[in-house]
């Protein structure tokens, strides 16, 4: 895509739009809002609880952002403190702009304008935590560019940093305005516009150093860029101005789609996937309604691949793959999915009772929950996935899911390697769910503060192969890094046999180490059964070796060679040699987002007379209720 193909699709735009608004024109369908607030039952209690949140936030008066708040991150390395009021001013705004383009209320304009004033009176848009460390640091207006005449790039005060949720902040307002442009007071629009050009569109078009994320291959990319070309369509009116702009954010979309391979996996986890895609068809959507579909994006192979990654993630209920920074279960975006539906056909719908609801999210992005909305239908489906088997060849996954009648066991096992986005040390790792229980599971994402992504990372238990079912060597742990890697040595199945194995000794710093193949079997028949198998080579024999599986479940040792982890719906057995492999369990304690806690049990089978070379096997039965 050049300058010139841009323009000529601009103006293709122009001629058939003839200044009609068709930036989601879908948003001011009286019709549909009409729906919303009707009596149709997959709309009916998303409505009330809308209504109930407006009740609820015109009783509270608006909280400022406090600077007793702002300062905690860089002092302590907490996010949750700013971050709650912060979040909350979007949610407010997102709940009184749905009330006010269905209802049109004065209580709720009103309401709508207090929410937006209050948003342009922040210091920052931009996160504490996104500010380098230096949220505390006085950068002048007028200050000099850094490095003289070597480099003009200028040194960006707090204001014009351009982080996900500042871009995504100029998209919700700009957006808003749009919609409401008519009912809201002038003066409101006047200063959002003014606003949004101070602190996203003008820092992204200054003479100056590109932002980081121009270039990232995660989801920063396409969010950011994905905001700011949404808040660019909707402010710049001019075909000249524009065109540029939209040639440097298409750059940065084509960086985001090379971060994923021809497999459609993102390695970050599903919610990265659902935040970093679903603003790139946000975006698309929007840029394919400006250009009248002279500009798609959402055409080719590797999006197909990538739209249909979710469906590829579910083990059962809404527990998902957990690997890396994702969320054990997820609810799904039925605006998304029912829009890449409608793209590809091969797309399925989860069961519509995981979607997600109005106000599950704790940072209430707009551009999702009006989509949600909007972009949903009463006649979607959402039956629930079936069995089958998903490799993913790139990302090195295995998802596996044997549906018999009302029982569903799934696995998921991994290879890849140890720096991956939102990485993880855990090559070799798997989740065991049986009837929508995780009884041998991957914890997700811990709680994010500033040593979560600080050098002490890998001592924090999640993110650590301590906190995964990875084998312990010579009482040492996975090193991070991209060297640090598995090598996939066979997948293969038969319909009631799943076969993994992998070479993984590369993610261990251990010298000593020659090599370590993993299997998995996984026998998907109406007594379903799993089977690691781990073969080491030493070049001389190890101190120690652990064979470690990761619950939430308090395992119980019923006799020598059998330990039981027991759910509520199921339960699987623990099955070992006794005279190779000798029981022991720690607890530990998760700290999960938002700082919840949950005891983790660290289920240890220590190798009792490890040699030069040995094979540990286990074998883990299930049994459903």
């Amino acid at each position: 895509m050049n300058l010139q193909k841009i323009k000529a699709a601009l103006l293709y735009g122009d001629e058939v739009n003839q200044g009609r608004p068709v930036l989601f024109a879908e948003g001011r369908n009286s019709e549909k809002w009409k729906e919303i607030q009707g009596e149709n039952p997959f709309y009916k209690e998303e409505w009330h609880l809308i209504l109930e949140a407006g009740r609820r936030y015109l009783e509270q008066p608006i909280r400022s952002l406090r600077f007793s708040d702002y300062k905690i991150y860089d002092l302590t390395g907490s996010r949750k403190e700013y971050e709650r009021e912060y979040f909350e001013h979007r949610g407010r705004l997102k709940t009184f702009a749905v009330l006010s383009a269905a209802c049109g209320e004065d209580p709720y304009i009103h309401a709508l304008e207090d929410a937006i004033w209050a948003i342009c009176d922040e210091y920052t848009w931009c996160l504490p935590a996104h500010l380098g460390g230096e949220s505390l640091t006085v950068y002048e207006k007028t200050g000099p560019y850094a490095g003289g005449k070597k480099n003009i790039g200028r040194i960006r005060e707090h204001q014009r940093q351009v982080d996900l949720f500042a871009s995504e902040t100029g998209f919700a307002l700009m957006e808003i305005c749009s919609m409401l442009e008519e009912r809201l007071a002038p003066i409101v629009v006047h200063r959002v516009h003014e606003l949004v050009k101070e602190r996203i569109l003008q820092p992204y078009c200054e003479l100056n150093s590109m932002f980081w994320w121009e270039t990232a291959t995660n989801n920063w990319a396409a969010v950011c860029a994905g905001s700011v070309g949404a808040a660019a369509l909707y402010l710049i009116k001019d075909n000249d101005a524009l065109a540029p702009v939209l040639l440097r954010l298409l750059g940065t979309m084509e960086t985001f789609l090379s971060g994923y391979a021809e497999d459609g996996a993102c390695t970050e986890g599903l919610g990265y996937w659902k935040y970093g895609f679903g603003l790139y068809t946000y975006f698309a959507e929007l840029l394919r309604q400006r250009t009248a579909g002279q500009i798609d994006l959402m055409q080719g192979e590797k999006i197909r691949q990538i739209a249909l990654f979710q469906q590829k993630c579910y083990l059962s209920d809404n527990n998902v793959v957990s690997f890396s920074d994702a969320n054990l279960t997820f609810k799904f975006q039925p605006g998304l999915t029912w829009y890449l539906k409608n793209c590809f056909g091969e797309v399925e719908i989860p069961d519509l009772q995981y979607r997600a609801r109005f106000m599950d999210n704790n940072c209430h992005n707009w551009a999702e929950a009006i989509r949600n909305l909007i972009w949903s239908s009463p006649g979607m489906g959402g039956g629930g996935l079936a069995g089958g088997t998903y490799y993913l060849k790139d990302a090195q996954w295995l998802v596996s899911r044997l549906r018999t009648g009302m029982n569903a066991v799934s696995l998921a096992a991994k290879g890849g390697h140890n720096d991956e986005p939102h990485n993880h040390n855990d090559v070799g790792n798997f989740i065991l769910d049986v009837n929508g229980e995780l009884l041998l599971t991957d914890t997700g994402a811990g709680e994010y503060t500033k040593q979560y992504f600080g050098p002490e990372r890998y001592t924090i238990l999640c993110n650590s192969s301590r906190g995964h079912s990875v084998p312990v060597i010579n009482g040492g742990y996975q090193a991070e890094g991209r060297e640090q890697s598995a090598r996939v040595l066979e997948q293969s199945g038969t319909g009631s046999t799943d076969v993994f194995v992998l070479e993984i000794s590369r993610a261990y710093n251990d010298n000593s180490l020659v090599s370590l193949l993993r299997s998995f079997v996984f026998e998907k028949t109406a007594a379903p059964k799993l089977t690691v198998k781990d073969s080491y080579t030493f070049k001389h024999a190890p101190s120690s070796v652990t064979e470690r599986f990761v619950t939430f479940r308090e395992p119980k040792p019923l006799s020598p060679g059998r330990v039981e982890i027991q759910g509520e719906r199921g339960r699987i057995f623990v099955v070992y040699d006794p005279n190779v492999l000798e029981f022991s369990v720690e607890k530990d304690i998760f700290v999960g987002p938002r700082t919840t806690l949950a005891e983790l049990y660290l289920l240890d089978l220590k190798v009792k007379n490890p040699q030069c070379e040995f094979t540990a096997e286990i074998i883990f039965e299930v049994e459903t209720v």
